[in-house]
């Protein structure tokens, strides 16, 4: 039986390197399909996950600064267009459109009231690359951030 089985191997590789043979150069054509079908969607989830940590950190800057300008500043108004400034800026340097994504609220009026709490909540929606156009404005994915800050009890009340 050993012999029998000893004295097929010949035949069994020939007919295996003959197989091979007759599929000579599909080896790199199945490479280059595999690579595109599988290279696309990983670079494209890159990118994806990209833009919205981006936006995570933007939302986390603009909050963290927001609530700390108008914790410390006295004028409501000049306070309101300094975290708008900053907030647009922020969006700028994380390559996000400027949009309106800040909401502030206080638990006195004004918010620089000594021993208040100024609270910002951000919310940037995310645009998805490539899918913009097909989705229209703001895009599927929305991250959001809060801060909030306590105004210094023993500080003067004017400045």
């Amino acid at each position: 039986m050993v012999t029998r089985l000893l004295s097929t191997l010949p035949a069994l590789r020939d007919r295996v390197s003959a197989r091979a043979r007759a599929e000579g150069g599909n080896a790199l054509v199945e490479f280059v399909v595999l690579a595109v079908a599988l290279l696309i969607p990983c670079l494209y989830l890159v990118l994806t996950l990209g833009s919205v940590q981006s936006a995570v950190f933007a939302a986390d800057v603009i909050a963290r600064d927001a609530a700390r300008i108008h914790a410390t500043q006295t004028d409501p108004a000049a306070a309101a267009q300094h975290s708008l400034e900053q907030s647009h800026l922020v969006l700028e340097d994380f390559g996000l459109s400027a949009q309106d994504v800040l909401e502030i609220s206080c638990s006195h009026d004004p918010c620089a009231t000594p021993g208040g709490v100024v609270t910002a909540q951000v919310r940037i929606a995310v645009e998805i690359p490539g899918l913009g156009a097909v989705l229209g404005g703001g895009g599927p994915v929305a991250v959001s951030s809060s801060h909030a800050v306590p105004v210094d009890q023993y500080r003067a009340a004017n400045r």
